[in-house]
C-alpha cells in the first residue's frame, strides 16, 4: 500500500486533471451509499466519525472523518479525514492517503468545473467570498477553467481576508487588495 501525506496528496492532484475526472464520474456516476455517522463519547470529549464510501467497478473509496470540536482548545484542527484506496475487486489496499486535502482539493475542482459550464466567456474577475482552507484553492483551479486577471477577496475577519491576498500574490495571482472590508461592507464595482 502506499502513503500519501498533505504534500504528495495534493501533488498527485492538479487541478486541470481533477477537473476532468470529476467531469468524467460526475457523468458516469458511482456507488455511493448513505454515510455512517457515529457520535464518540470519552471521558474527556465528544466527536463525531463519518464513514463515507463509494465505488466503481474497478475501485473502492472509503474516507474517514474524525470532527471533535474541543480540539480548538488545543490548538488542533476540529477535523481530520483519512481516505483508503481499495481495488474494488479484491479489497486489496492501494493507498492511504491525507483526507483533508482530498475533500478541500475536490471542493475547489467541483466549483471550478461547475464555473466551466456557467461562466461568461469574457469574465476576467474571480471574486472569492472567504478566507479557509477551500477558499485559498479556488483560484488554483478556476484558472484550470478560465483565463481571469483579477482576484477580489471578502471574509468576514478582514486579517484573514488580507492573509490570503498576500498568500496568493505571493504565487502570482493578481490580487486586489481594495476589496477587502469588514463585513458590513458591500462594494461592488463593474
Amino acid at each position: 500500500m502506499k502513503f500519501f501525506d498533505a504534500t504528495a496528496t495534493a501533488q498527485a492532484l492538479p487541478f486541470p486533471s481533477l477537473i476532468e475526472r470529476l467531469r468524467a464520474m460526475f457523468r458516469a456516476g458511482c456507488h455511493v451509499p448513505a454515510r455512517h455517522v457515529h457520535s464518540v463519547h470519552t471521558p474527556n470529549t465528544q466527536g463525531t466519525v463519518l464513514i463515507m464510501p463509494a465505488w466503481t467497478d474497478r475501485y473502492l473509496g472509503i474516507k474517514t472523518v474524525n470532527i471533535f470540536p474541543d480540539n480548538a482548545s488545543q490548538g488542533l484542527p476540529g477535523l481530520f479525514s483519512v481516505y483508503t484506496l481499495f481495488d474494488a475487486t479484491t479489497g486489496h489496499g492501494l493507498a492511504q492517503m491525507d483526507g483533508n486535502v482530498i475533500t478541500s482539493r475536490r471542493t475547489a475542482a467541483a466549483s471550478a468545473l461547475a464555473a466551466s459550464y456557467l461562466v461568461r466567456p469574457d469574465a476576467r474577475r474571480l471574486l472569492v467570498v472567504g478566507a479557509g482552507r477551500v477558499s485559498s484553492l479556488l483560484p488554483q483551479a478556476y484558472r484550470a477553467v478560465m483565463a481571469f486577471d483579477q482576484v477580489d477577496i471578502w471574509a468576514r475577519k478582514p486579517e484573514a481576508a488580507s492573509a490570503l491576498a498576500n498568500d496568493l500574490a505571493h504565487q502570482g495571482l493578481p490580487v486586489r487588495r481594495s476589496l477587502i472590508c469588514k463585513p458590513r461592507c458591500v462594494r461592488l464595482m463593474w
